[in-house]
């Protein structure tokens, strides 16, 4: 859910502040519902006291290609979750 994003360092041994743009996102009906709002991980981290039912979906946060048991049988098979990965970090960070 972390995946290849990063947190800018704001002084020596510090980050900046975790937010919707630290985590992946994952807007799919079937993880919504088996997963109580999993997917929505980004507002967690920004927002770790909300309750799980009020997390929101951030349409800047970095998406995942598909719902997460794709997601989980895709990273068993190291090289394709980096070609399907890595252009999708890539086009965050341009």
């Amino acid at each position: 859910e972390h995946y290849g994003l990063e947190r800018r360092r704001v002084g020596q041994g510090r980050y900046e502040r975790t937010t919707h743009l630290h985590s992946w996102n994952s807007d799919y009906l079937l993880t919504n519902l088996l997963l109580f709002q999993l997917q929505r991980h980004s507002d967690h981290h920004e927002n770790p006291t909300r309750e799980y039912q009020l997390l929101r979906h951030f349409d800047d946060s970095p998406q995942l290609p598909a719902g997460y048991a794709t997601m989980m049988i895709l990273a068993l098979f190291p090289p394709l979750w980096r070609h399907v990965m890595h252009p999708r970090l890539d086009a965050f960070y341009a």
